[in-house]
C-alpha cells in the first residue's frame, strides 16, 4: 500500500525552511487534527470505502476544481478547508494566485451528445495572502479497511464576510483556484474511490476563471475523491495534545506542554481538593504554581483559546481541557521502566499499571491500564500524527505490522492524567 507518511514528513521539512515559510512551523508545534466526527466541517454522506494507495495527485486539473455538498439545514460557510501542500516544498505566504471559492450551480446550461454543461454562480472568493489560513492535520479514515487511512497536510481559509452573504442550504459547492505560478504547484490530498460510483467533483471547460457556463462533472477515476475541499462551518479549536508535569517540589509544580497555533492564548486551571480554584490566560506554555501545600491534592487544567474576527464577527471558542495531577504522593520523575518506554514527569500512581508488551515489536502490541482510556494517540518521534487508535475500557490492541520500522510515541490519556510512551517497531 502506498503510504502518505514520508510524503507529509518531507513537506514538513522544506515548509520551514525559510523565515518567510515559518507561519506554520509544523516540526516545533503541535496542530490540531481533525476527522469527519467533528462538526465544524461539513461532509459528504454517505461516505464510500477508500481504494487502497494514490491519495495524492499533483496537477490533477490546474484552474478551478470544486467539490459538491448538500447542506440539509441552513448552513453559514465561513470558508474552505483544503487538503493540499505545494510540491515544490515552500508554501508562499504572499501567493495571490491561490484561491478558495463557494460557489452555486444555476442548472443546466447546455449539453452535447457526451456532455452536460452547467452554469455556476460564484458566490464568495478569497486569496491566500488574505485569509490568513490557518493549519491542521486531516485524518482520512476508511471504516472499511483501517489499512487505508492516512494523514494530509490541510490549510483553512476564511472568507471575510461570511455571515452576510454565505448562509447556504441544499447543494452547493467548494473548492479552489490554481493559477499559473513558477514556484508554486499544488498537490492535493483525497482518498480515491471505487469507480462505479459517480463523482462528485467539477471543473470548468476553461482555465479562465470568469467563466461560469460551462462546468462539467470531472468524472475520471483519478479524480473520484472523498473529501479533499471542505466546508467549514464552525470554528475548531481543539484539544491540548501533550501535557506534562515537569516537576513538583512540595510547595510548587511545573506544567509544560508542547506550542499550537502562533498566537493562541491558553486558559490555565489548578483546583485542589482542599476547595481551592484559581484560574490564568497566558501566553506562555509553561506555567510554574507556587505556593502550594504539600498535603493537598491538586489538579491542573489546560485548555486552548482560539480567536476568529473578521469584519462581520469576533468570536471567541475554547478547547477540551487537559489535566494532569500531582501531591499527597512522592513524585519521582526517574522512575525506572524496563518496558522502554518514557514516564515523564507523573506521580507513581498515576504511571503504575501501564504496560505496552510486547516492546520492541514487529506485530500485534497490547496497551493496558488501570484506568478507563480516553484517548491514545500515535506521533513518529519528529511528532507528527501518525495515527489516532480507539480507546475504550482499559485496554487496546492494535497491530504495527504495516508501519514503518523506528521510534513512535504514544500519548495515552485516561481519567487520571496522561502519559507518554515510546514504542520500537522492528522489521
Amino acid at each position: 500500500m502506498k503510504k502518505i507518511h514520508d510524503t507529509v514528513l518531507i513537506f514538513l521539512m522544506l515548509c520551514c525552511c525559510t523565515p518567510a515559510q515559518a507561519q506554520f512551523d509544523n516540526r516545533s508545534r503541535m496542530y490540531d487534527i481533525v476527522t469527519d466526527i467533528d462538526t465544524f466541517y461539513l461532509f459528504s454522506n454517505p461516505k464510500p470505502c477508500f481504494e487502497e494507495g494514490d491519495y495524492d495527485w499533483i496537477g490533477a486539473h490546474s484552474g478551478m476544481l470544486l467539490q459538491e455538498y448538500v447542506a440539509l439545514d441552513t448552513v453559514t460557510v465561513y470558508g474552505v478547508a483544503v487538503t493540499f501542500d505545494n510540491y515544490t516544498g515552500l508554501m508562499p505566504a504572499t501567493d495571490n494566485t491561490f484561491q478558495a471559492w463557494l460557489f452555486k450551480c444555476d442548472g443546466l446550461s447546455y449539453s452535447t451528445v457526451s456532455t452536460q454543461y452547467y452554469e455556476f454562480r460564484p458566490v464568495d472568493s478569497v486569496t491566500l495572502n488574505r485569509s490568513h489560513p490557518r493549519f491542521c492535520w486531516f485524518y482520512y479514515e476508511d471504516t472499511c479497511n483501517k489499512e487505508n487511512c492516512f494523514t494530509a497536510p490541510c490549510y483553512e481559509f476564511y472568507f471575510d464576510t461570511p455571515q452576510q452573504i454565505n448562509r447556504m442550504k441544499d447543494t452547493f459547492y467548494v473548492g479552489r483556484f490554481e493559477g499559473m505560478s513558477s514556484y508554486y504547484v499544488e498537490r492535493d490530498y483525497g482518498p480515491r474511490y471505487n469507480s462505479s460510483l459517480p463523482s462528485h467533483i467539477y471543473a470548468p471547460s476553461t482555465i479562465d476563471p470568469t467563466v461560469y457556463d460551462s462546468y462539467t462533472i470531472v468524472d475520471g477515476n483519478h479524480h473520484k475523491r472523498w473529501g479533499w475541499a471542505f466546508p467549514i462551518i464552525g470554528f475548531r479549536c481543539g484539544p491540548i495534545q501533550q501535557l506534562f508535569l515537569d516537576a513538583y517540589t512540595g510547595d510548587s509544580a511545573v506544567v509544560r506542554w508542547r506550542q499550537v497555533e502562533e498566537g493562541t492564548l491558553y486558559n490555565v486551571r489548578l483546583t485542589g481538593e482542599d476547595g481551592s480554584d484559581t484560574a490564568f490566560v497566558i501566553s506562555d506554555t509553561t506555567y510554574t504554581f507556587t505556593p502550594l501545600s504539600d498535603s493537598v491534592r491538586y489538579t491542573a487544567m489546560v485548555r486552548k483559546q482560539c480567536h476568529y474576527a473578521t469584519s462581520n464577527y469576533d468570536t471567541t471558542v475554547y478547547g477540551e481541557w487537559k489535566t494532569v495531577s500531582f501531591g499527597t504522593t512522592i513524585i519521582d520523575t526517574t522512575i525506572a521502566d524496563t518496558t522502554g518506554v518514557d514516564t515523564v514527569g507523573i506521580a507513581r500512581p498515576d504511571v503504575e499499571g501501564f504496560s505496552l508488551v510486547p516492546n520492541p515489536t514487529s506485530g500485534a502490541v497490547l496497551l493496558t491500564a488501570e484506568a478507563d482510556l480516553t484517548g491514545v494517540e500515535v506521533y513518529t518521534s519528529a511528532g507528527v500524527p501518525f495515527r489516532r487508535l480507539p480507546a475504550s475500557g482499559r485496554t487496546v490492541r492494535f497491530d504495527t505490522s504495516t508501519w514503518p520500522a523506528g521510534t513512535y510515541l504514544l500519548t495515552v490519556s485516561t481519567a487520571q492524567g496522561i502519559v507518554t510512551r515510546r514504542l520500537t517497531v522492528t522489521r
